[in-house]
């Protein structure tokens, strides 16, 4: 596949009708799949989109012309230019790297979740990102359980600066895992995944409006949630090995 120039891929995007667009960026970092900034004229992408095909490149431009995934069309474009197999490649080359980084950052190692656990948690992520958040957020974002969280529900941790942003962990409480609980723990889920979908898109780490309005695009309450009502272990040394039964739509699915 061709390789293209910033310029080249602009006037391919504008070609097709994204004329609001006045700038593209390749950045070769885990993170960025793609954004779009200053009101929509400049779309930051990562370098493995420099080898778009063809109909990537017509999705990236209904991606420019929609303003984003806001729309149902802009939603399909961005499912289009997640799953490109490329990228996924590029991505995985790219996890070592991540793990270095999440040490330097000081993101925690400890998780006690359990495999069956783990493998819940990557399908839950997976399939909200492809069908609340439009797929822009990256596939290996570590989701872990911590025993140690006391009123907190969950986290997540940023890391790298400006146009490096990438999110070294997100981490809930493994209270969040027992029965009576679920409610809770899907609203946290998506509470700290649209805190890294403002910290991604815009720069944003706290409760601002920017994060307000990605929590109510993805359908959790926005507001702190730390307040909310959960059952507690008894014993706060008990270990937690329930697993959730997954939604209908994700049973049939393998890892």
């Amino acid at each position: 596949m061709r390789t293209l120039t910033t310029d080249e891929f602009l006037d391919e995007l504008r070609r097709r009708g994204a004329l609001h667009l006045g700038r593209v960026s390749f950045r070769n970092n885990r993170s960025t799949i793609w954004s779009l900034t200053q009101k929509g004229k400049a779309l930051n992408l990562h370098d493995a989109y420099r080898c778009s095909p063809p109909a990537l490149l017509d999705a990236f431009a209904v991606i420019a012309s929609e303003g984003g995934v806001t729309t149902p069309e802009g939603q399909a474009a961005g499912r289009r230019v997640h799953e490109w197999p490329e990228l996924q490649r590029a991505v995985e080359e790219s996890r070592c790297e991540h793990e270095s980084r999440l040490r330097a950052a000081g993101g925690s190692t400890h998780c006690c979740a359990t495999p069956a656990q783990r493998r819940y948690f990557r399908s839950v992520y997976w399939y909200f990102n492809r069908t609340r958040f439009g797929g822009i957020l990256p596939d290996d974002v570590p989701v872990r359980l911590s025993s140690r969280m006391n009123s907190a529900l969950g986290h997540m941790l940023p890391g790298g600066e400006e146009d490096e942003r990438y999110v070294v962990e997100i981490a809930l409480n493994v209270d969040l895992m027992l029965e009576g609980n679920g409610a809770e723990r899907v609203d946290t889920l998506l509470h700290e995944m649209a805190h890294a979908a403002d910290y991604l898109v815009n720069g944003k780490r706290d409760h601002g409006p920017s994060w307000r309005e990605w929590a109510s695009r993805v359908g959790c309450t926005p507001e702190t949630l730390y307040d909310r009502p959960v059952h507690r272990r008894p014993v706060r040394s008990a270990a937690v090995d329930r697993v959730p039964p997954l939604p209908t739509v994700l049973q049939a699915r393998r890892d």
